[in-house]
C-alpha cells in the first residue's frame, strides 16, 4: 500500500493514503489491504484515508466489515452515543460547547479497544479544527518521575452515579442513563453483566445506580512499542472536570462544580485508586497541563477516515460552533491462530 506522511502540525505527522472505498452504494476496495492497513497502524499509530467516496455510516460499516474489523463492545462506556449502523456510533452526543480532552478510548476499563476509527460525513463549518490527536509515546516519555513511581503497577476503579432513563441528570452527573451504559433495562441482566466484568452495582430508591467498575491499569504493554501510559484515571476526577469547564469558558459550571466538590464530593464521578485513596488535585493539574500541551488540532475532511491505534494515538475534540457529523467505531486486534 502506497502512502505519504501528512503533516498535521509541527512535529506531528501521520501516514496518509488515498483509497476509493465506495462503489454502487457499498464500501469496497480495501479488503485486500487489510493486513497492510493494520500493520501500518500498529507501527505508526494512525492511518489517514482520503478520497474514500463514503457517503453514509452504513457505507462506513461496510468498509469496516470488508477489512475484517473486529468490533469492541461499548458496554460500560461513558460518553453518550447513538448507534447508526452495526458497530458504528456517533463520535459523541455531547454538546459542541464542551471540549473532550485527549484520551485513549475506554481506558477507565481494563479491557480497552485496540483501534478507534473515525469517519467524517460532514465536517465542521469554516474549517474549524475540531479533531485533536496526541502521541502517547511522547506523553509517556515526558511523564514526571514521581508519576512513574506513584502509578506504575497500580490500578484504579471508576465509580459513577447513573440516572434512570428519561430523567434529567443535572449539571455534573453522567449524561448516560444506567440502561444506556449497561445495554439493558433489566436489573437481573445488569447484575449478570456486572458479575461477568467484576463490577459492583447498587440502586437507590429513586432508581439511580452507583456502579463501580473493575480495576484498570495506569500503564499497559503495547505489542510493538512496550509499556505506555493508558488510563483515564486522571480524566475522571472532579478537579479535572473543573479545569475543563474553565478552559471552555463555562465559568458558571466551574464554580458550581467547585461548590459540589466542597459540599458533596461523594455525588461526583471519579476514579478511585484500588487501595481506596484518591488522586490529588495537584496531580490532576499536572496531568491536565501535559495533555493540553500534547494536543494537535486538525480538521478531518468530508468522507475521510482515520484509523488510530488506541494506545499509541490519543484523540479528543475541541469546542466548536455550528454542526458536524462524525462517526466512530471501536475494534480489537486479531489474535494469532
Amino acid at each position: 500500500m502506497k502512502y505519504e506522511r501528512e503533516q498535521l502540525a509541527d512535529g506531528f505527522s501521520v501516514p496518509c493514503t488515498r483509497l476509493h472505498l465506495a462503489a454502487n452504494g457499498s464500501a469496497s476496495g480495501a479488503g485486500g489491504l487489510a493486513a497492510d492497513i493494520f500493520r501500518l497502524v500498529d507501527s505508526e499509530g494512525a492511518l489517514l484515508i482520503r478520497d474514500t467516496g463514503l457517503r453514509s455510516p452504513h457505507e462506513f460499516a461496510a468498509f469496516l466489515q470488508e477489512i475484517d474489523f473486529l468490533p469492541h463492545s461499548y458496554v460500560g462506556g461513558t460518553t453518550p452515543r447513538t448507534e447508526y449502523a452495526a458497530g458504528v456510533y456517533s463520535a459523541t452526543d455531547l454538546p459542541p460547547d464542551r471540549c473532550i480532552v485527549l484520551h485513549q478510548e475506554m481506558a477507565y476499563l481494563d479491557d480497552v479497544p485496540d483501534y478507534v476509527v473515525f469517519y467524517c460525513q460532514e465536517p465542521a463549518e469554516r474549517g474549524q479544527k475540531t479533531n485533536l490527536l496526541g502521541d502517547m509515546r511522547a506523553f509517556t516519555e515526558a511523564l514526571p518521575e514521581h508519576f512513574r513511581r506513584r502509578f506504575r503497577g497500580k490500578r484504579a476503579r471508576l465509580r459513577r452515579r447513573l440516572p434512570p432513563a428519561g430523567e434529567s441528570t443535572g449539571a455534573y452527573k453522567d449524561k448516560k442513563s444506567w440502561q444506556e451504559s449497561l445495554g439493558t433495562g433489566d436489573r437481573r441482566q445488569a447484575q449478570t453483566i456486572a458479575r461477568q466484568r467484576g463490577w459492583e452495582l447498587a440502586w437507590s430508591d429513586d432508581d439511580y445506580l452507583e456502579i463501580t467498575q473493575e480495576p484498570a491499569r495506569f500503564f499497559r504493554p503495547h505489542p510493538i512499542h512496550g509499556e505506555l501510559w493508558c488510563t483515564q484515571a486522571l480524566t475522571f476526577q472532579p478537579e479535572s472536570w473543573r479545569l475543563m469547564a474553565e478552559r471552555d469558558g463555562r465559568t458558571e459550571e466551574a464554580e458550581r462544580l467547585a461548590g459540589t466538590m466542597a459540599t458533596a464530593p461523594e455525588s461526583l464521578s471519579r476514579m478511585i485508586m484500588e487501595d481506596g485513596t484518591t488522586v490529588s488535585a495537584d496531580e490532576c493539574r499536572t496531568w491536565f497541563k501535559m495533555v493540553c500541551d500534547l494536543e494537535t488540532p486538525y480538521a478531518l475532511g468530508r468522507g475521510e477516515v482515520i484509523i488510530l491505534d488506541n494506545m499509541l494515538t490519543a484523540h479528543g475534540r475541541s469546542t466548536f460552533t455550528g454542526s458536524r457529523r462524525l462517526f466512530a467505531a471501536l475494534g480489537d486486534r486479531a489474535t494469532a491462530a
